[in-house]
């Protein structure tokens, strides 16, 4: 008992010296961002998805995202959509500008007005391609599959973060924006 009662003031005396040298070597910063950098990024992986032009059928649109990102256009396979089947839609992006990384999300709203939704949230080229290894100049074509009801839909297309926050839509070119940065493409009907 009495080595015991002679090691209590030495680790009091131990602790004491511990707590005095981590608090002088911990040194308040204020708060600085972390400057945003390009990421590294092998191009060669997304060739497929670099074009140099689009295709003549696709459907201008025209708006812009951020002063960022401008969504060209739109094309449909098969033109027109057949009811009760697949279809691959490809949006045609160019970069402007620097982008964070956000999410595509695609809207298919029936257009009879039932409330039904086709959602088509995602990655840029199947997730292979994220908007912040775009680079100035850049037209990407971003195709996703999706499995087509039977009525006609309105397709609304916009950008999203992890925080569920939106890009702003800056123009809306031959679009319109419905308000919450959320841009109205189009109607997509089906073949008669």
């Amino acid at each position: 008992m009495t080595t015991l009662r002679a090691a209590i003031p030495l680790c009091r005396c131990l602790l004491t010296a511990s707590l005095a040298l981590a608090s002088m070597s911990c040194i308040e910063r204020p708060y600085e961002s972390a400057p945003t950098q390009r990421m590294q990024f092998d191009r060669s992986s997304v060739r497929d998805a670099l074009v140099t032009g689009v295709p003549p059928d696709m459907i201008p649109v025209g708006a812009i995202y951020g002063n960022a990102a401008e969504l060209l256009g739109y094309r449909i396979e098969p033109a027109p959509l057949m009811p009760g089947q697949r279809a691959r839609i490809t949006l045609y992006w160019r970069c402007r500008g620097p982008l964070e990384p956000w999410h595509i999300f695609v809207h298919l709203d029936d257009a009879n007005g039932s409330g039904d939704r086709i959602h088509a949230e995602h990655d840029p080229v199947q997730g292979r391609f994220p908007t912040n290894a775009w680079q100035p100049g850049d037209i990407i074509a971003d195709a996703f599959v999706v499995q087509i009801g039977r009525v006609p839909l309105n397709m609304f297309i916009g950008f999203f973060a992890e925080s569920e926050s939106r890009l702003t839509l800056d123009s809306p070119g031959r679009g319109r924006d419905d308000g919450s940065n959320r841009l109205f493409a189009g109607l997509l009907p089906l073949a008669q």
